[in-house]
């Protein structure tokens, strides 16, 4: 029987069954209570924080729902990630690629490579202009309390470490709160010499910024932390830091559960429709100890939320969620045979991601030679990840001679041009927002184009941090209760190939060019490994890139914008979602613009701040 995968769900403690994490969990969906105040769809990084911070006064009752289940962090290829598959990209060689998301307690913080780190000043200075209002309080400034509520520092580089390899960082950028209860950002302990000749190399060539971090919001070369727990140095993530051992009675987890679609009464969020997500029959033999929900039946329920609905459920499953709703485009809901609730065109839409290349190679005569780093740390903690080394460039410092021309050239194109025949005005209204504030970005030194994480070779794999094209999750027509479509529509905009070619311009410069300081130790006799010497021109390298670029680093955005209706937006500054009451949306659906930096610090800042506006309006 095929298994039909829709969302994530949420957390919750209860006062039932003891289990071996000092908290208990419901084991049984069936004794989730029929009301609660509020209902988190999605038990991932913000609806486990959300869920949290509403049930810790104890004035409120909180479920979450969880599709995954109850299992250690740690990506272990699909056992806790979603099945999901992209439709064929057309111009990238009609080759799919795996859309992943985490599918447990957690969500994707339970499964992510630990990189932490905020965007810069611009990106969020965007959201707020984006907001179409005057006094948005989602610009840089107002967001930084909520990255200092939301992300603590567990620990500085150790001092040795620090010294020999310059790390630098703002303190003030954290907080300061270490209970258990807190998700930290930790340098890590770990070095590799190798890597001291590059960052030497990098601070001395033309165009690369020193600042003190990443997180003071300026792009160029600085060490970043992980999300680590400075003790234990385990992953330190959404359950660790809103879940494990908080023990609430105000407080239900329930997993292995799909919420079908959100309830309405008129156009009020009523509840939500679960179901379980596997058959009766497979309840016992799936459930034993690992945190899976088991049911009485393997009917659907309903369970009422007297306040909010709250859809954390991701920007895949959010969208999906909203549509089988009866919320989203109307001619979409018309072809599911869904009665529409709300003509929104906008769910489903404006969907971004990271896009990466496979690494730029070059053969070495020898090694640069690098110092010895001897430390005080003990053995086993030498070597835990890596320095953390994090090059972020704005288009003037990848193209110094083509930003310009590059900038006046997407400021040219008509905001329609690059989108499917029929795409909503609204949508393409919204484009034009996006469009015009891209197009000074590039022309910002501190606004990210590329983002690389560098290692002591001569590789690099630099990502595009602000893609120009913009994708769709929609419904399965013939399904849908399965998974959604997801079409990346990456390099539907040309410019985006342009853009990666010149990342690569960039980094054969580095290596290889006159200001090079490694050209000495680059065998140019052998050349280069890859993209290789046949890839010479702009053609050849987008034939090489169309060939080989990967349009996700997994980090999908801006599915349910928070944005104007008339610009295609789906939730307005409160979060709640247009033409309908308490229902709103809390995860990375909301970004209008996807943040030049990994995502998960920004989706912790935004629940926090989600959290106490859902409060104020209690």
């Amino acid at each position: 029987m095929a298994r039909t995968r829709l969302l994530f769900g949420l957390l919750v403690v209860s006062h039932c069954l003891a289990s071996p994490h000092s908290y208990s969990l419901l084991q049984d969906r069936d004794d989730a209570h029929d009301v609660y105040d509020y209902v988190v769809v999605g038990g991932g990084t913000a609806g486990l924080t959300v869920a949290d911070r509403l049930s810790e006064s104890g004035r409120y009752t909180v479920l979450a729902v969880e599709y995954g289940i109850l299992e250690p962090d740690g990506r272990r290829g699909r056992t806790n990630m979603y099945n999901i598959t992209s439709v064929p990209q057309v111009n990238l060689n009609n080759r799919t690629f795996p859309v992943d998301v985490g599918c447990i307690v957690g969500g994707s913080s339970a499964v992510n490579a630990q990189a932490f780190q905020r965007g810069t000043k611009r990106d969020y200075n965007n959201w707020a202009e984006l907001s179409g209002v005057n006094n948005s309080s989602w610009n840089w400034d107002d967001l930084q309390p909520y990255f200092r509520k939301a992300i603590q520092l567990g620990s500085g580089p150790h001092p040795d470490i620090a010294r020999f390899y310059n790390m630098t960082y703002n303190p003030g950028s954290y907080g300061t709160n270490t209970s258990k209860h807190s998700i930290f950002a930790t340098f890590s302990r770990g070095h590799s010499p190798a890597v001291i000749p590059l960052y030497q190399s990098l601070r001395e060539y033309p165009g690369v910024n020193i600042p003190i971090d990443h997180s003071v919001g300026a792009v160029g070369l600085a060490w970043t932390p992980r999300s680590m727990d400075p003790i234990s140095l385990n992953r330190s993530y959404s359950r660790t830091g809103h879940y494990d051992g908080l023990d609430r009675d105000n407080y239900h987890l329930i997993t292995a559960t799909r919420v079908e679609r959100v309830v309405f009464k008129g156009k009020t969020a009523d509840g939500v429709e679960i179901s379980p997500r596997w058959p009766a029959e497979d309840h016992e033999g799936k459930g034993k100890g690992k945190g899976r929900n088991k049911g009485k039946g393997n009917g659907k329920r309903i369970i009422k939320a007297r306040k909010e609905v709250i859809l954390s459920a991701g920007a895949i499953h959010t969208p999906q969620i909203l549509q089988l709703s009866g919320v989203g485009p109307a001619p979409l809901l018309k072809k599911a045979k869904i009665p529409v609730i709300v003509d929104l065109p906008g769910v489903g839409a404006n969907l971004q991601d990271h896009a990466y290349q496979p690494a730029l190679q070059f053969n070495w005569t020898s090694p640069p030679p690098h110092p010895e780093v001897n430390t005080t740390l003990p053995p086993a903690e030498t070597f835990v990840f890596g320095p953390g080394l994090n090059l972020m460039m704005g288009l003037p410092g990848i193209s110094p001679a083509r930003y310009q021309s590059l900038a006046a050239s997407y400021l040219a194109q008509s905001p329609d041009q690059f989108f499917p025949p029929g795409t909503h005005p609204t949508i393409i209204a919204g484009y034009a927002q996006q469009q015009r504030l891209y197009a000074a970005g590039m022309l910002d030194k501190d606004f990210a184009f590329s983002a690389t994480g560098m290692g002591g070779i001569p590789v690099a794999a630099p990502q595009l941090m602000h893609g120009l094209s913009r994708g769709t999750v929609t419904l399965n027509l013939t399904s849908p209760l399965s998974e959604p479509i997801v079409d990346y529509r990456f390099a539907s905009n040309p410019l985006d190939l342009e853009i990666v070619a010149e990342n690569i311009k960039f980094f054969r410069r580095f290596y290889t060019g006159p200001d090079s300081t490694l050209k000495q130790y680059v065998n140019l006799t052998l050349g280069e490994i890859q993209p290789g010497p046949g890839y010479k021109s702009d053609e050849e390298l987008k034939e090489w890139l169309r060939a080989n670029l990967v349009p996700s680093v997994f980090h999908p955005s801006g599915t349910a914008a928070k944005m104007p209706r008339e610009w295609g937006g789906v939730v307005g500054e409160g979060l709640e979602v247009y033409g309908v009451k308490r229902l709103s949306v809390v995860d990375t659906s909301i970004f209008p613009t996807i943040v030049g930096s990994t995502t998960s610090m920004t989706v912790y800042a935004a629940a926090e701040k989600a959290a106490d506006l859902i409060k104020e309006r209690a």
